[in-house]
């Protein structure tokens, strides 16, 4: 044993000799000169930050190139973009299967599911990361803001917000002398532009069919005053007098003024509204896009939902959220903000769709200058942003959704009572809610 240490100690001492003699064979002096180039930082190693999301060949397009700005200025972060499926809940299901066996993406697009996620602890609060960089909040959206909240945490950075709209056949309401709609339309004006429009016997009517989508029935609701659920989602209220006569009005639309199409009725393989055969269409503004290609043959505009006794609007938007489990945080939230910031904002916007979250964006010539296409109220998409209400969501959100929707479903398609829906609606509804209560909403 002694023979190796000594080995090993004459071995060392041979290497000091080496470095020094080498040292020593460099040209003097050795000290550094003023002019000696200075020492480059080394390059910090590279981070990849996952970033999950759904969508269309649409939606990929404009992430890459998001992400070709962001490598710009991020060379040291490389952004992995996975687009999954979103049908039937198959992304939920994903995000929920990788969060629990602990390797979730870093940053993950998130809608009504939201409040789930969140009330499950699965998400960052983003409030300290605002703080940090001065993130200007109140240049977004209050509602879009408001929708990715929880327990008073910023949990997530809108991206995209949408509210139900109406776009209206001006062609046809010249026909029939009617007043375009604006923002003083109520819902009678709707009914009565609708019955004088309605020509069944020519394959027109006055209004497209009313989905049990949670937006389309909620844009009869709440105008009326009625809500899904009570202010603190303890409480079933769908069945107030209120929201009664929003369900009632789209009942009526169908089964009593036959002015919308009834399940029967629809003609195979064509689109009513395009083709110039529908009077008005209460949906999201992604229909102007689709408008603008494919209608040529008569004039059309866009307002807001007709008014009721209060001033609001369903919103729908998602937002890309950082999970609690990523493993690079601070890369994570530095893609989050560029995608929801304004280059990333500005790269939606050019594309005149959904209302960028960003107010100063939304309100730029990149979103409202249409070149002189249709709509010629564009931006009245901006009105119906700053009444949006955020949906109602709970950590049983898609429980609650899916009893309404079948229930909703049951009175537009079948036209059944509503007095007879109501109950069983309320009963499974209610459960819910406890056992939402029970989880610590």
């Amino acid at each position: 044993m002694k023979q190796i240490r000594l080995v090993l100690l004459l071995l060392l001492t041979l290497c000091f000799i080496a470095v020094g003699c080498s040292s020593n064979s460099v040209n003097e002096p050795t000290e550094t000169t003023e002019t000696t180039e200075p020492t480059k930082e080394t390059p910090k190693e590279k981070v990849t930050v996952s970033m999950a999301y759904w969508g269309s060949d649409f939606d990929k397009s404009r992430m890459e190139k998001i992400k070709a700005e962001f490598d710009k200025e991020h060379p040291n972060i490389d952004v992995k973009l996975i687009l999954l499926p979103n049908s039937n809940g198959a992304y939920d299901q994903k995000m929920l299967a990788t969060m629990a066996a602990g390797e979730p993406y870093d940053v993950v697009q998130l809608a009504e599911s939201f409040y789930s996620f969140a009330a499950k602890g699965t998400l960052e609060d983003l409030t300290p990361y605002l703080a940090k960089d001065n993130v200007n909040i109140d240049d977004y959206y209050k509602s879009s803001v408001d929708a990715y909240s929880y327990k008073g945490k910023v949990m997530g950075m809108p991206m995209r917000t949408g509210s139900m709209i109406m776009l209206y056949n001006k062609t046809l309401f010249d026909k029939h002398s009617l007043k375009y709609p604006d923002e003083n339309f109520t819902w009678d004006d709707f009914v009565n532009a609708a019955v004088k429009i309605t020509d069944i016997p020519n394959g027109v009517f006055g209004v497209d069919w009313i989905g049990s989508w949670w937006p389309s029935y909620q844009a009869f609701v709440y105008p009326q005053g009625g809500s899904m659920l009570n202010e603190d989602r303890t409480e079933f209220t769908l069945d107030s007098p209120e929201a009664v006569k929003g369900l009632q009005l789209m009942q009526d639309l169908i089964w009593k003024h036959h002015v919308s199409p009834q399940p029967n009725e629809w003609p195979k393989g064509v689109d009513l509204w395009t083709s110039g055969k529908m009077g008005m269409k209460v949906d999201g503004p992604w229909h102007i896009l689709s408008s603008q290609s494919n209608i040529k043959d008569f004039e059309w505009d866009i307002a807001p939902i007709p008014r009721g006794t209060v001033a609001a609007t369903p919103m729908f938007s998602n937002a890309f959220s950082i999970t609690k489990l990523s493993k690079n945080k601070d890369a994570a939230w530095e893609v989050a903000k560029f995608w929801t910031g304004k280059t990333g904002q500005e790269i939606l916007a050019s594309e005149h769709g959904e209302v960028p979250p960003l107010k100063s964006v939304a309100n730029s010539p990149i979103y409202l200058d249409l070149g002189g296409k249709a709509p010629k109220s564009f931006n009245k998409l901006l009105i119906a942003a700053e009444s949006a209400f955020t949906p109602q969501a709970t950590i049983k959100w898609d429980e609650i959704n899916n009893v309404i929707g079948a229930g909703v479903d049951a009175i537009l398609n079948t036209n059944t009572p509503i007095d007879s829906v109501m109950p069983k609606m309320k009963e499974d509804v209610t459960k819910l809610l406890e056992e939402a209560k029970q989880l610590g909403q």
